[in-house]
């Protein structure tokens, strides 16, 4: 997975989720977010590697949402992108 698709998907979970770890996020809205059709497989790779690396997750009822850990990673993006 490319580290921009990446943080497009994350981006979009922050906007959808208001910032908030635990907030589900239907995968529809995050394409939608993003540009894509529901028809891409790419947003389900690009979420099942940001759980792999703790910074999303998937809820039971089938949405996904932030961690702390993906919370606190785009806040020092977004602060390393300020400078």
């Amino acid at each position: 997975m490319s580290k921009r698709d990446l943080a497009h998907v994350l981006s979009a979970l922050w906007d959808a989720s208001g910032g908030e770890a635990g907030v589900g996020v239907q995968v529809a809205a995050i394409d939608g977010a993003i540009g894509r059709s529901h028809r891409d497989m790419r947003t389900p790779l690009n979420l099942e590697s940001l759980r792999e690396q703790g910074l999303a997750d998937r809820r039971p009822d089938g949405t996904w949402s932030l961690t702390p850990a993906g919370i606190d990673w785009l806040r020092e993006d977004r602060e390393l992108s300020r400078r």
